[in-house]
């Protein structure tokens, strides 16, 4: 038995007639017959009583009917499935994402690819930026998105193995507690140099807020602050700011977050934006849900940016 025997047979039984469910399915008359008698005797039931007013169903007939009908809507159902996943309408797509990109684009990124693609499931997780690199290379995650200030470095070290497309840059504001909001904006990092500063820590495979203050207090000394304290994120940082431990650096996302007792000016020295990569695997083609979703993910500059908080 198989699926174009039951398809035949509920046609049968469906139009009352041999004759008619032929016509309908484009066979002869005689190949259908044969088609439902082989179905007959591979079952070893009668599934049809043939007579001049049509054929009717046995009870066994009536059972198999109800078979068919199942068995085509699920058929019906799957091939319109595949499609959906095949268009990059339904599936499920991994990203590891950087939680500073999260704060301000992501919401709205997902509430588009929710209007664009409501049937994909999209599982979204909060990673180092070791750990995000390590599940897109060895392909736990299709997509990752990684922030550097030197996209040309990370190009040259990892652009053999992933497609790297910018979705986002990032204006840099250092974060201040309540005892310095009279600080002008921009502000000078002179102005600065007594504070403690909260900075995330180095990784490998990244160049970030760290290694672009480095540059930066390198050419003009007396703007080096005493005492440089590494936070485990730049989220860990804000309370800190909060709390008056120290100032932190944090791109302009950050402002979305509302933390209470915190500052945010822009710094009147020429600081490198923050670039949020998107990248996936250059050796393996994305599914159609993951390539819906990057499509999205390449359009968040089209997101609003906050105004400079208080």
């Amino acid at each position: 038995m198989d699926s174009r025997q039951l398809h035949h047979f509920r046609s049968v039984v469906d139009h009352g007639s041999f004759t008619q469910a032929a016509e309908a399915l484009q066979l002869t008359q005689p190949s259908l017959s044969l088609t439902v008698r082989k179905l007959e005797k591979d079952l070893n039931v009668k599934l049809l009583s043939r007579g001049r007013g049509g054929v009717r169903t046995t009870e066994a007939g009536d059972y198999l009917y109800g078979v068919a009908t199942s068995i085509d809507s699920l058929l019906t159902t799957a091939t319109t499935r595949l499609a959906e996943i095949a268009s990059g309408s339904a599936g499920s797509v991994t990203l590891c994402s950087a939680p500073e990109f999260n704060w301000l684009y992501m919401p709205e990124i997902l509430c588009r690819m929710r209007q664009r693609a409501p049937e994909v499931s999209v599982s979204l997780k909060d990673l180092e930026p070791t750990a995000t690199l390590r599940e897109v290379l060895d392909g736990s995650a299709e997509l990752g998105i990684l922030l550097t200030t030197n996209p040309q470095r990370f190009h040259q070290d990892f652009g053999a193995q992933l497609t790297i497309d910018c979705a986002a840059e990032m204006e840099v504001r250092v974060a201040l507690p309540e005892r310095l909001k009279g600080l002008p904006d921009p502000v000078r990092l002179t102005d600065l140099s007594a504070e403690t500063w909260l900075l995330p820590p180095r990784w490998p495979e990244l160049s970030g807020l760290p290694e672009a203050m480095d540059q930066v207090w390198a050419k003009a000394a007396l703007s080096k602050p005493v005492t440089v304290q590494e936070v485990p994120t730049l989220q860990t940082g804000l309370p800190l700011v909060a709390g008056d431990y120290g100032i932190s650096l944090l791109p302009h996302t950050a402002q979305a977050l509302g933390q209470q007792g915190v500052h945010f000016r822009r710094i009147a020295e020429a600081l490198p934006t923050v670039q949020a990569l998107v990248i996936h695997r250059a050796d393996r083609a994305l599914s159609p849900a993951a390539r819906t979703l990057n499509d999205v993910l390449l359009n968040a500059n089209a997101e609003p940016t906050p105004a400079v908080a208080r």
